[in-house]
C-alpha cells in the first residue's frame, strides 16, 4: 500500500503481475474496481498520477465517490477497448493505490523484469473477467455504480469542498477552478431564465449523414439552428442527445479523434453499436474542450468522458480554411 497520499503530477510505477493478482478476488476486482486486460501492458512501467479521483459520475447518478479514497488516473490511459471486441467508450483508466508503487530509479520492474513476469502475466490474464454473461459486458465502466458511493450531506458544501481539495492536491490550478466556478454560475443564472435548455427540433424520425470521416480529418461544428434541423422534441438525433458542452463548441474547429462505431452502455453491459458517430480532439479555441463537464455541478468531471457528434452535425474544412 502506498505510504502517503498521491498527488497529480507524483510519479509512480505501475506493480507486478503478481503483486497484482494477490488483491484481486475472483471477478478480477479490488473493492468492485475491476483490473481490466487493457491494463496487463501497463504492468512494471512508470507513469505520472494525472490526478485523483474525489468525485465522478456515473450514467443517472451524477455525485459518486470512492469509499476508500484511493482512486487515482495515470497519464495516458485511456482504455482502447481491444479486449472488450473494441469497444470505443474512451474511458479513462481507474488505478487503485495498491496497485502502484512510488516510483525508484533504480531497480523498477520495467528495466529489470522479474525471471517469472511472463507466466505471473498470464496467471493475472487468467483471472481477469470481461463479460457477466453471454451479451452483457465486465468492466470498469459497468461496475462503477457499485464500487461507489453517494456523498452524504449537503450537496452544496461538498462542492467546494472538493475544489478545495483538487486545489490542494495539484488537480486543479486556482485559475482553472474560478473559471470552473464563472461556468457553473452563468449555466445556473441562464436555466433560472429559462435560456440555457439544449435546442430541440421538429422531427419524429431524425435525419442522417455519412461523412465519412477519417481520424486526423478537420471538421467545423455547425451553427445551434443547423443543429436543431437534425433533432427530434427531445434534443435527440437516433436517440443520441447533444450536451450544453457540445452546444458551447458550435462554429468551432476541431479534429476527428476516431470513429465510434461500437460502445459498451454502462447502465446494461450490453454492446451498442452506432453509425455516422465520431469523437473530436484540438477543439479551438483551446477554452472548448472535447470531455463532458458535468452540468449543473461546481468543477469538472475526472471520467473525462468523450463528446460523441453524429456527423450530420459537423462539416469539413478544407486545408486552406484551416491555415487561415
Amino acid at each position: 500500500m502506498m505510504q502517503s497520499r498521491l498527488r497529480a503530477g507524483d510519479r509512480v510505477s505501475v506493480r507486478s503481475p503478481a503483486e497484482i493478482l494477490v488483491t484481486l478476488d475472483e471477478n478480477g476486482a479490488l473493492e468492485g474496481v475491476p483490473f481490466m486486460p487493457e491494463m496487463l501492458g501497463s504492468c512494471g512501467r512508470p507513469f505520472r498520477i494525472l490526478r485523483r479521483v474525489e468525485k465522478i459520475c456515473v450514467a443517472d447518478h451524477p455525485w459518486r465517490r470512492f469509499v476508500q479514497d484511493d482512486v487515482v488516473m495515470l497519464d495516458d490511459s485511456r482504455c482502447d477497448g481491444q479486449s472488450h471486441d473494441g469497444c470505443k467508450h474512451g474511458c479513462r483508466v481507474l488505478w487503485k493505490e495498491a496497485w502502484l508503487r512510488a516510483f525508484e530509479h533504480m531497480g523498477e520492474p520495467d528495466s529489470m523484469p522479474a525471471p517469472d513476469f511472463g507466466a505471473n502475466l498470464e496467471a493475472l490474464r487468467a483471472r481477469l473477467k470481461v463479460k457477466a454473461g453471454e451479451n452483457h459486458y465486465f468492466c470498469q465502466s459497468t461496475e462503477l455504480l457499485k464500487a461507489t458511493e453517494s456523498f452524504s450531506g449537503e450537496k452544496r458544501g461538498w462542492m467546494f469542498r472538493i475544489a478545495l481539495r483538487a486545489i490542494r492536491g495539484g488537480d486543479l490550478s486556482a485559475l482553472r477552478v474560478l473559471r470552473l466556478f464563472a461556468l457553473w454560475s452563468w449555466q445556473t443564472l441562464m436555466q433560472k431564465l429559462g435560456r440555457g435548455q439544449c435546442p430541440s427540433g421538429p422531427h419524429r424520425r431524425t435525419p442522417t449523414q455519412s461523412l465519412g470521416l477519417k481520424p486526423g480529418e478537420s471538421v467545423r461544428v455547425k451553427s445551434r439552428a443547423q443543429i436543431a434541423e437534425t433533432l427530434d422534441q427531445r434534443g435527440r438525433n437516433r436517440g443520441m442527445h447533444i450536451g450544453y458542452e457540445m452546444m458551447r463548441c458550435c462554429g468551432k474547429q476541431a479534429e476527428v479523434r476516431y470513429r465510434v462505431d461500437r460502445i459498451i452502455d454502462e447502465r446494461t453491459g450490453i454492446m451498442l453499436e452506432l453509425a455516422d458517430t465520431v469523437a473530436l480532439q484540438n477543439m479551438r479555441p483551446q477554452a472548448l474542450v472535447e470531455e463532458c463537464l458535468c452540468g449543473g455541478q461546481l468543477g469538472d468531471c475526472p471520467r473525462g468522458e468523450l463528446m460523441y457528434w453524429r456527423e450530420i452535425w459537423l462539416e469539413r474544412v478544407g486545408h486552406d480554411q484551416v491555415e487561415r
